[in-house]
Parts: structure tokens; sequence; C-alpha cells
């Protein structure tokens, strides 16, 4: 879906994202004591936060929920082309048909596109608009689908197969050497392969009545439909050797999938996310009934892409995103933070980062902190994470992306705010607990400027708990909220096993767009990251 259409038109989301991110209008966690006599409301801000960027590398990309098919040419960013690679199943019946004379009809790849129903005419003809496309006016790229001859297996002998086997975004020239024969999509319908588009038209079955006309039977709502090759289907399923059919293990190896490739023809971005968990394959034939009849049966045979899979990335950075991630400093942080779905990259932060003068690992800043709540009785009612969005970078054709994810990196989880924040929003599940945060705030031109995140309790856990340990936050874009599982990055070094680097959300990668944001060593203060911190004390 194109990022500025999530809050349009829908004014409760409006109202929900403002009640959700201005500053005047959160309710504190403990309100019921402000305001009070004998209380005293303030502020405090931690300048003392260091955040910098770091490349993911490749990352694990093997059999999400959600993925990406297109190219996408990011100004800030660069340019990242996504194919893709899937097993396949057999589902309708086992073994090849048995059937005198089978003759294939057609051979019809289908896939939904997330869509929503705009309107519908008089006739009822209907009219969608397609969500999580990202395109420019007139953006096509070429599409082949070739067998895939690299065979996707479930666990990993080097572990003796007990762990699945992982499968990494950089893979895609060993798929591409793998792949078998002509592409399988070779009809003369250019929108099939070299002129490929996620076409938003619904498509209209008809079927003859008893008069002889034709009439509508079925509406479906808008997906690929691309037909394949007859003539390797009939090869592939009522030629096929022995009894490679009758079994799913014994059809992966025989067929070990089908391979999605993407080809930049130059026409601008064009990428939408899929589901092709719920695409499918569907051989239609007919076959004699008996031995000199000439009367015939229609039948079919039904093929599911819903079999291991990678997602295959291939990205040409821009220069100044690779001077932004090469020039990362750990120590001071850094100006601005590049924030990138896919295979890119993390801001991460260390809070509380100040002077340690006594050497025993905690900041003199969260030590005097601690002091207060203890000494003072400080009551933390609120603290935020602000960021600022660099408008200068992140014009209107940058996909700025709708939320971020705040994380733990040393254990892996996410933070606990996450767990506690139980608010809904059922018609956009992604705006979802929305009080934690991290959605896109806007300014009154419709620009994103800030995310901002509420992580209250966990500030509250650390200045109470003088045990507790200050760890390293990541920050990533995010696909779903609600998506919290981790995945492995490929580092091109070994990294010890409590490095915070080895992991990052899923979430993050399934999403292809990315953001920039001020990091803490810039010289605009208005724009700089803190840490706020609102407490009471008697």
């Amino acid at each position: 879906m194109k990022v500025y259409s999530y809050l349009k038109g829908i004014l409760a989301v409006v109202a929900l994202v403002v009640f959700a991110s201005c500053d005047d209008d959160y309710n504190s966690i403990g309100s019921n004591i402000v305001g009070s006599d004998n209380m005293d409301l303030q502020s405090y801000t931690s300048e003392n936060v260091i955040a910098y960027n770091r490349a993911t590398g490749p990352v694990q990309a093997d059999s999400y929920p959600l993925n990406s098919l297109g190219v996408i040419d990011n100004p800030v960013f660069g340019k990242t082309i996504v194919s893709y690679v899937t097993q396949l199943r057999i589902v309708s019946g086992t073994g090849a048909p048995s059937v005198l004379n089978p003759e294939i009809t057609k051979v019809e790849l289908t896939v939904p596109y997330f869509s929503t129903l705009v309107s519908t005419d008089e006739n009822g003809n209907q009219t969608y608009k397609l969500d999580s496309l990202y395109t420019s006016e007139n953006a096509k790229f070429r599409l082949n689908v070739y067998e895939s001859g690299y065979y996707l297996r479930d666990f990993d002998p080097d572990t003796n197969f007990e762990e699945y086997q992982k499968y990494y975004s950089n893979m895609y020239d060993q798929i591409n050497s793998a792949k078998i024969g002509q592409r399988l999509n070779n009809s003369e319908e250019v929108t099939q392969n070299d002129e490929f588009f996620f076409d938003p038209s619904e498509h209209v079955i008809y079927e003859e009545n008893s008069s002889g006309e034709q009439e509508v039977s079925e509406r479906l709502k808008p997906q690929m439909k691309i037909e394949l090759d007859k003539d390797f289907f009939m090869s592939k399923i009522f030629n096929a050797p022995g009894t490679v059919l009758e079994s799913d293990n014994a059809f992966k190896n025989y067929f070990k999938g089908l391979f999605f490739q993407v080809e930049d023809t130059g026409n601008g971005t064009h990428l939408s996310q899929l589901n092709f968990a719920q695409g499918k394959i569907t051989v239609y034939y007919k076959y004699d009934i008996e031995e000199g009849n000439d009367a015939q049966r229609e039948a079919t045979v039904v093929i599911n892409l819903d079999g291991n899979s990678i997602s295959l990335h291939q990205n040409q950075y821009s220069n100044n995103y690779m001077s932004a991630l090469s020039s990362a400093n750990e120590t001071t942080g850094d100006e601005k933070l590049y924030v990138k779905g896919g295979e890119g990259s993390v801001a991460y932060l260390d809070l509380f980062a100040g002077i340690d003068a006594d050497g025993n690992g905690v900041s003199d800043e969260l030590e005097e902190l601690r002091q207060k709540v203890e000494d003072e009785k400080w009551l933390i009612n609120e603290a935020n994470l602000v960021f600022y969005i660099d408008q200068s970078q992140m014009n209107s054709n940058s996909y700025v992306p709708n939320r971020l994810f705040i994380f733990d990196a040393n254990n892996v989880v996410p933070l606990v705010d996450y767990s506690n924040d139980a608010t809904t929003y059922p018609i956009l599940p992604k705006y979802n607990k929305y009080l934690h945060g991290g959605i896109l705030d806007k300014d009154e031109n419709g620009k994103g400027y800030r995310y901002k995140f509420r992580i209250t309790k966990h500030i509250q856990n650390l200045l109470k708990n003088s045990d507790a340990k200050n760890v390293k936050l990541g920050v990533c874009v995010t696909e779903s909220i609600s998506q919290i599982a981790m995945i492995s990055l490929l580092n091109s070094a070994p990294l010890p096993s409590d490095s915070p680097y080895k992991y990052i959300p899923a979430a993050s990668v399934m999403h292809p767009t990315g953001t920039v944001i001020y990091g803490n060593n810039t010289a605009d203060a208005a724009k700089k990251l803190k840490l706020e911190i609102r407490y009471t004390k008697p």
C-alpha cells in the first residue's frame, strides 16, 4: 500500500494517531497522582543517548508469510530488485491422473493481491485499489517464471538435521544458475512477462447459459493470473516417471519448485507484497471417457505454492547510504540514522551512555537517577524516545515507512512496554499497540516528521532496580506490529554468542522501505535524539 494512504480519509484513525502521538494528549501512567496538591510534576531530558547505524548484511529470508516481488528505486537508499523461489505441493489426488488420452487445455498460475474495493457500478462492475503496492507512474518490470533446479531442504545437515535449514537474501546467483530450461510464462500477452505489472482490475468469469448467451458467473478480486507452458506440464505431470507424484517429499525432489525472476527494465518503482502461500497452479485438462467414444470429461490438477521459499534481494545502494553505513560511529553516535527494511540497516541505541567515573560499568547519570528515585521518591509517569525525520531527504517519492519497531537487542525480545500495551484498532491492525507507538506522525502539510516510542515501563525498571542491565536497543522498520519473531543475520565474521548484532525482527525484512531520522550527534538541537522522562515527587 502506498505509505501516505494509510490514514487518508479515515477520520477515526487520524484521531487515534493524534491521540497516540501528541505530547500533551498522553494520559500518563499513574495519572491519578498527577496534579495532586502535594506532588511536583517535573521533566528530565537525557541527552546521553548514543545512536548509530549498522548494516544488516544478508538476512535470513526463508518462508515468510509476506514477500516482496518487483523493483523499488528509492532516491535515498538506492535500488532493490526482489525475486522469489518456492517449492510446490501437489494437492489433488495422489500420483498422475490415471485417465485416457489426457489433453491439457490451460495451465494457470494465480496469486491474490491485497486490495480494497473502491466502488461498484450499476452493472456490478467492481473497482479496486491495490494495497501493499509501491509504484511510480506506468512502471513495469520483466517477470520470468522458471522451473527451479535448487532443492530447498527442510533441515540443516550441519546440525545433524536437528534444526531447520536457513536460507539468506543473497542467494540470487545460486538460484539463478540452477534454473532449468526456458521460461514457462511464454504467453504472447506481454503483460504476463516482458511488461508485467500488478493489475488492479477485477477478473470476470463468464459461462454460457441455457439460451447460449454469455453471462457473468463469478467476479474475482485482483490477482496475478499467468498462463504457463502446457507442454511442460504435460511432460511433468502426466508423463511423470514412476511414483514421484505419490508423496509430497518425492514430488518436491522431482519438481523442485518455481523461480520468479524479476528483471529491471528501467521503468521506475513497481513492487508489491504478496502472500505466495495462497497462490496455486491449476492444470485444466480433458480426457476420453472410454476408448472409441468421443465423449470427454474435464478435470483439474491443483499445485500449491506453499512450500519452502526464499526472498532474493539484489541491491544497488546509493553512495550516500553506503557512506553513512561505512562511517557509523558506535562511540560518539551518528548524525543521521538510516533505518531500512529488507537487506538494509538497523539503528542501535545506548541509553545513559555518559561518563562512568568509577568504572563500574554503570554511567554516572544512571547512578544519579537511581539515587533520586530512591531518595527523593521519584515516580516515573512517562518516558519517551522521539525520532525526528530528515524531511529534506524523505520527500514524497521516498515511501516513508508508516511505523518503526524498538526491541531489546541483547535479549532479542520486544520491550516490556510492547507486551503491556493491549490497545487495538480492529479496522487497521497495524495501529495496534498505539500507546507504545512508533507510528509515523505527520505535520500540517501531511508530511511525516517524527516517530515516538513510549518506553515508560522499561525506564521504570531500569531506574528502580539497581541490578537491571542497561541493554542495547534496536530500532528497525516493521511490516506488522504483531510480528515479533526474530531471524538470523549472515554476518561476514563470527560474532560472540552474546552479540546484539546476530538477530533482527523478521517484520523488518518483510518491509521494503526505509527512513532517515536524526541521531544524537547532530548540531540541530531541536531535532536531536533525546530521552524525555516525566516524573512526580513529593
